[in-house]
């Protein structure tokens, strides 16, 4: 029985490492399998200090610029079982309060940002369990795929130098490998990311307003190197890069491809079955002169429930009384 809680406790803990924002590296455990039913609440608070638009996609560079944003997150998130594969889907609501200084002159907007909706399954590994049988499963090594969709719902104004939405379609596919090796949990990931064309630019990046700001794909590479330091509570060294994302004005190049490296890390702690507490960093470390500067991190507080939980708990624990 002590046994089987140490597991549920390890689980908890992984549960509710989701992203925090779209512009964010893909953070650690998400890919990993979980119980059938299983669902998270989740508010989040992330502040970010850099050159770029919200969505971290486009930058200004220019060193008299400094853009810090505060972003505030509600998420919900369910497990279900999928081609008899483990799945989840989960809805993002994000709302920014935007501060910025540009050219010695100060600019503030706040607002609901763009909405996210995320859903994956496990390819290899991850078969879809009740609680109590996930509870008896060790860890296995995980290939899985998932796709985000960021949708132009944010608050959005031509007549703003900067803005809380994006005004555009964005869409992120994603591959992951995740390994258990004892007390280590090593996960790589690939992604791409695509956008629509924004038909009608702030003046702050088109020098016009009403001109279409079109932007390749970026490329990016995640890795994790995560231990588990008990059950209730693991850290992470994460490294990110990411590459392409070059913009085009009107149809003309702009030549400003981007070329990053941020390096950070994670760290998860949960009290019980049902709370998370977690805490993520993740600052430039290499780039050119087209990349955002600056870091970012977040705090958040995760509730999980469904599942049966509580009543697999109860049982288990009155089995071990009665031998």
């Amino acid at each position: 029985m002590k046994k089987t809680l140490l597991v549920l406790l390890t689980m908890v803990c992984a549960a509710s490492t989701m992203p925090s924002f779209a512009q964010q590296a893909t953070e650690a455990k998400i890919y990993q399998n979980y119980p059938v039913g299983l669902q998270m609440l989740q508010a989040g608070y992330g502040m970010q200090n850099t050159n770029s638009t919200v969505d971290g996609a486009v930058t200004i560079p220019n060193k008299d610029v400094k853009i810090d944003v505060s972003l505030y997150y509600l998420r919900y998130a369910t497990f279900f079982n999928f081609f008899n594969k483990t799945a989840g889907v989960q809805l993002v609501v994000p709302y920014a309060s935007i501060d910025a200084k540009i050219l010695g002159v100060n600019r503030k907007n706040s607002g609901f940002s763009d909405m996210m909706v995320v859903l994956g399954s496990n390819i290899i590994g991850g078969q879809p369990l009740s609680f109590a049988k996930f509870l008896q499963t060790p860890k296995e090594t995980i290939f899985a795929w998932s796709l985000a969709v960021t949708a132009p719902t944010g608050s959005y104004s031509t007549n703003k130098l900067l803005n809380p939405g994006g005004n555009r379609w964005q869409f992120k596919p994603e591959l992951a490998f995740s390994k258990p090796i004892k007390k280590f949990d090593i996960e790589v990931y690939a992604a791409a990311k695509f956008f629509t064309t924004n038909s009608e630019t702030p003046s702050l990046i088109a020098l016009k307003p009403g001109s279409s700001l079109k932007q390749n794909a970026f490329y990016s590479a995640t890795f994790h190197g995560i231990y588990n330091l008990n059950t209730k509570f693991w850290i992470s060294f994460d490294a990110a890069s990411r590459f392409g994302g070059e913009t085009t004005q009107n149809d003309i190049a702009e030549n400003n491809a981007q070329s990053l490296l941020g390096l950070g890390g994670s760290a998860t702690y949960s009290p019980g079955i049902h709370h998370q507490i977690g805490f993520s960093y993740m600052g430039r470390a290499a780039g050119d002169s087209d990349a955002p500067n600056g870091h970012m991190f977040a705090l958040k507080y995760s509730f999980l429930f469904g599942a049966k939980m509580d009543q697999t708990i109860r049982a288990m624990k009155a089995k071990a009384q009665q031998q």
